[in-house]
């Protein structure tokens, strides 16, 4: 019978030799500390920085156009309103800080992943707030477990990791292990943001985060495309049609190519997203129907609404005032909902600043529906969501 890794100190034996300031090469193939299957890590152990070679994506089109050229706003001054906002919560102290007090100790048989540093001679406080600076800089969604001395997290790509800090044994008893597993999902700037982390536990200054994702250059599309569009629009609904998880995640990932314009091209993303906003669609249906659902606890049913709502901010974005106004209607509480339980879900709550962002322009109760859930928006962002915070600040500045 498989164990918790975090109880089996007694059963393990001494790892491997540790080099301070220096990334382990001993790949995890036990179980999860938390009880998850090793199934859940693809190919059982996630190698150093090393996106999987397998995608789902269709193949890029055109050269990406710019967020500005889209219809949307370009950098400039925040409203004095959002400002203000902003500068109330920073003002206060931080509730969201990683405050580790002291780290468990590094379980004798548990063999670390190739993302691991050591950090000698600093407290599991200074260490762990580091790191949660970082969190925040990069709008990486997490929770912390001082139990487990552990941070569950979710990068803005979707990308679900750990961030674990155990303390040094025998020779290494006079600083800290930081360790980085990744569990689930992949993005080719997780490689940056496990980096960042690990330079940041030692103290270095990590590298910013990116301003714009990378991208593959695209060639121009063309009649041809968009048919070729239509034929993986047919294929994602086969693939809604399965029940497991993986086909549906799958399918949606599929969906977000399609819908993206700097992967497919303004014309074919925009053929594609007026398709799913017609009410006979049976995509669009679904999608719909996962968006408006309130959220599960299933955490796999949670991450197909997520990876929806990704989807419906690129079809708000391409569709312009396309977009029926039934849908809107649908769509208003579940947005505002969405923005007020920032919280709970900071990641959940950026899309959806995003989607009310492509909204706001078309709708004229905007100010009245979202204004007082974009302040609470704002708020959590400053505290620990530097994307939440900017998004929201921009619709604040389009109302």
């Amino acid at each position: 019978m498989q164990g918790n890794r975090d109880d089996e100190d007694d059963k393990k034996p001494t790892p491997p030799p540790f080099y301070p300031g220096s990334a382990m090469f001993t790949p995890s193939l036990g179980p999860m500390d938390d009880g998850e299957e090793i199934t859940r890590k693809v190919g059982g152990f996630t190698p150093n920085f090393a996106p999987s070679n397998i995608t789902f994506e269709p193949p890029p089109m055109m050269a990406p156009l710019s967020h500005t050229s889209l219809g949307g706003p370009s950098a400039g001054t925040f409203s004095t309103a959002s400002s203000k906002v902003a500068a109330q919560a920073s003002s206060r102290p931080s509730r969201f800080r990683w405050t580790l007090q002291d780290a468990p100790s590094l379980p004798e048989f548990h063999q670390l992943e190739r993302t691991a540093v050591f950090v000698p001679h600093t407290p599991p406080t200074t260490v762990a707030g580091r790191i949660s600076d970082v969190f925040r800089e990069r709008s990486i969604e997490a929770s912390f477990d001082d139990t487990k001395g552990r941070a569950k997290c979710v990068s803005a790509d979707g990308v679900d990791f750990r961030v674990h800090l155990y303390r040094g044994r025998n020779q290494y008893n006079h600083g800290i292990i930081v360790e980085v597993q990744r569990r689930f999902g992949t993005s080719i700037n997780f490689h940056s943001e496990t980096q960042a982390i690990l330079d940041a536990a030692e103290g270095k200054t990590p590298i910013a985060p990116p301003k714009k994702p990378a991208s593959l250059p695209l060639f121009p599309e063309d009649d041809g495309y968009k048919a070729q569009a239509g034929s993986s629009l047919s294929m994602v609904s086969k693939m809604l049609s399965f029940p497991g998880y993986d086909a549906q995640y799958l399918a949606l990932q599929t969906l977000t190519s399609l819908t993206d314009p700097e992967k497919m091209g303004l014309a074919t993303s925009r053929t594609v997203s007026i398709e799913l906003l017609n009410g006979h669609n049976d995509v669009g249906g679904k999608l719909l129907m996962m968006i408006l659902s309130p959220p599960k606890d299933q955490e796999e049913s949670f991450d197909l609404r997520v990876r929806s709502m990704v989807i419906l901010s690129n079809v708000l974005q391409v569709a312009g005032a396309g977009v029926p106004e039934g849908i809107r209607m649908q769509l208003r509480p579940v947005l505002k909902q969405d923005l007020r339980r920032a919280e709970i879900n900071p990641r959940l709550a950026t899309i959806a600043a995003k989607c009310v962002e492509h909204l706001i322009d078309y709708d004229r109760m905007a100010r009245d529906i979202y204004y007082d859930a974009l302040q609470t928006a704002v708020q959590v962002g400053t505290d620990r969501h530097a994307g939440l915070m900017r998004q929201a600040e921009r619709c604040l500045q389009k109302i």
